[in-house]
């Protein structure tokens, strides 16, 4: 009688274990999982947020160096390109000015970079929101004399008897601000070396400020151009600084490789005259990272 008592027990028993079992065992399953959820969703969060550069990130500079011969650089940053591409621009490069027609150098002189910036912007057909900013010698020596000497090698820019008379190698060497400015204006002011090669050897010196400083140009190159912007001609505003300091980030984080090459043209020494070809669209475009095309001849900085 005893042992038949416990039998309805058991099978009580029994019955609510398999009942149970599955639930506690689904509800063990399911708490893992949302446990593992949580954890795979918290991870991304625990970190700071990657930014990514955005459409706006980019920027069309044209670089004056004033003076009795001022040299003219384009600049184009776009971070979402990770591009960082500079295009130097002959000071005789014959540009629409008052009806007619003369060179940058002197449309510079008669009505200084803005005019120079509307005439690039007619004849190579740069964005119509490109900024212009306009040094002094000084100002430039003193902007750039906080990085040091930069490391250039001239030997794709200039031709052997050209370093020769120059006195300089075809080795790479240090070379300061205030030495290149020398160096470049007294090559525009004499005329000996031609016009495509001068800014070949313009683009070689920036293209190595660039691509030696460019981890430190976020936060000091911004700031650097709002200390001196009383003696500066340029028409970027106060967000334009700020920009160019957030491109030059992005720019720096992507360890962007500058690309610097002199604008061709047809040169006309005796007219003294350096026009546009399609060559010098092509290369434009490049510079504007628009369309690579295949027509494009060998760099213009090699002579």
């Amino acid at each position: 009688m005893h042992k038949d008592g416990w039998r309805p027990f058991w099978a009580a028993l029994g019955a609510a274990l398999l009942v149970l079992l599955p639930l506690v065992g689904g509800t063990v399953l399911l708490t893992r999982q949302m446990v593992r959820t949580r954890i795979q969703t918290a991870q991304p969060q625990s970190g700071i947020p990657i930014q990514l550069p955005k459409a706006e990130h980019h920027m069309t500079v044209l670089l004056c160096t004033a003076g009795e011969q001022p040299g003219f650089l384009l600049v184009y940053l776009n971070a979402a390109q990770n591009s960082l591409n500079l295009l130097s621009v002959p000071g005789e490069l014959t540009v629409p000015f008052g009806g007619e027609e003369t060179s940058l150098a002197r449309c510079y002189a008669a009505a200084g970079p803005a005019r120079c910036r509307q005439a690039l912007l007619e004849v190579l057909g740069l964005p119509e929101d490109a900024l212009y900013l306009a040094f002094s010698p000084a100002v430039l020596e003193r902007t750039a004399s906080r990085y040091g000497p930069v490391r250039v090698g001239f030997s794709g820019a200039l031709t052997t008897d050209e370093l020769s008379e120059a006195g300089l190698s075809a080795a790479v060497q240090g070379i300061s601000a205030k030495e290149a400015h020398a160096l470049l204006s007294g090559w525009d002011t004499d005329g000996t070396v031609p016009p495509a090669h001068r800014a070949a050897a313009r683009a070689a010196v920036w293209e190595a400020f660039f691509r030696q400083n460019l981890e430190l140009l976020p936060a000091t190159l911004p700031d650097a151009l709002r200390g001196s912007s009383s003696s500066l001609l340029t028409d970027f505003a106060a967000q334009d600084y700020t920009l160019l300091g957030t491109i030059l980030e992005f720019l720096a984080n992507g360890s962007a490789l500058p690309h610097a090459e002199a604008l061709p043209g047809e040169w006309d020494a005796s007219a003294g005259t350096y026009t546009v070809t399609d060559a010098s669209r092509a290369a434009v475009q490049t510079f504007l990272n628009v369309s690579p095309t295949s027509e494009k001849s060998g760099s213009p900085s090699e002579p």
